[in-house]
């Protein structure tokens, strides 16, 4: 809150105000009233006729009183002590600055008494300046309570003490005030942390989601290369065996060939051709074996290593959807503070 834009009602309930100067009044038999920078702020307490019903009555004289209030304040601040003076219409007033932090934000006003008789001649003058029936305001003044100065000194520096504290409550409720902002605040600061903290958990749970079905996919497509490698041992089996039935049509063509003498030695050439290509058939096919076992080996252990990177991711999403959970209750129990 702006120091600059804090007015009395600000700090200080006007049923609070009224209720100290209705107690003032009725201690004093005088009467009492709160202003502010546009005038007052409470119903007068135990105002007189005169003031009441004719002065303030009067469009001139409840001008010059509003001024006269006003004016009482400012002096009571300038000076540090209570301000006893007469108003325009010839009554003693007093007046007592609420100040809040070097700021003039308000007064408490008292008096509307005389010290002495009046000179009903000087009255009859205000009445008339003030547009009113001189002889009723003279009936009226007549009314107005004769009071020591030495009393009215005193109501002066009872009102100032009043004030004084007034403007100590007021302070100290600025302060209340001010600390519960920052707290209000630091606790919209924190509920902003902590939904782009959520916010962030949400990205990496669709994260985690997402990898977690990409190893899906890949343990899928391990299990199909498994199985398509398992696929080529009846293949291998088969060449193996082509390879083994070359061999024998060698080795039977060799015996036809050294049979037939010299007739055969061509036929010899071929058969030892049919064995050699048997013989490289079969070393390949041992070959080829031998390198998709490997590939087996190698995709039956990336498989276990996506089981386990699966059951780790699986995991650590479990252990993030808790964190989400806690940081949501946190986060509603912050909401609830305020």
């Amino acid at each position: 809150m702006n120091n600059d834009n804090i007015t009395l009602l600000d700090i200080i309930d006007r049923r609070t105000l009224q209720s100290l100067q209705d107690a003032f009044a009725d201690a004093t038999g005088m009467a009492a009233l709160t202003t502010d920078d546009t005038g007052s702020v409470t119903e007068l307490s135990n105002g007189t006729d005169f003031c009441m019903n004719f002065t303030r009555k009067s469009r001139v004289g409840c001008e010059r009183c509003n001024k006269c209030d006003l004016k009482g304040g400012e002096e009571s601040s300038k000076t540090g002590r209570p301000a006893v003076y007469y108003c325009h219409g010839g009554l003693v007033d007093f007046a007592a600055p609420i100040i809040l932090n070097g700021k003039h934000i308000g007064s408490l006003i008292g008096g509307q008494v005389l010290p002495e008789p009046p000179d009903e001649e000087k009255f009859r003058k205000i009445a008339k300046e003030i547009g009113v029936d001189p002889d009723k305001y003279i009936e009226a003044l007549r009314k107005i309570k004769i009071v020591p100065k030495q009393q009215i000194d005193a109501a002066a520096n009872l009102l100032y003490q009043m004030a004084n504290a007034l403007s100590q409550v007021g302070y100290q409720r600025l302060l209340a005030v001010q600390k519960t902002g920052e707290s209000e605040a630091a606790i919209d600061g924190i509920n902003e942390k902590f939904d782009a903290v959520q916010n962030q958990i949400d990205v990496v749970c669709e994260d985690m989601t997402t990898v977690n079905r990409a190893f899906e996919d890949i343990e899928k497509a391990t299990d199909s290369s498994v199985r398509a490698v398992e696929s080529t041992d009846s293949i291998i089996k088969a060449i193996e065996s082509a390879s083994t039935q070359l061999t024998l049509i060698g080795f039977n063509a060799s015996i036809e060939a050294k049979r037939a003498g010299a007739a055969g030695a061509g036929f010899n050439v071929i058969a030892q051709e049919v064995r050699n290509l048997a013989d490289r058939n079969t070393k390949l096919a041992g070959e080829v074996e031998s390198t998709l076992n490997d590939i087996k080996k190698a995709i039956n252990g990336i498989n276990e290593q996506l089981k386990s990177m699966t059951a780790n991711v699986n995991e650590n999403a479990k252990s993030i959807a808790e964190l989400k959970t806690m940081l949501d209750e946190t986060s509603e129990l912050v909401h609830s503070i305020k």
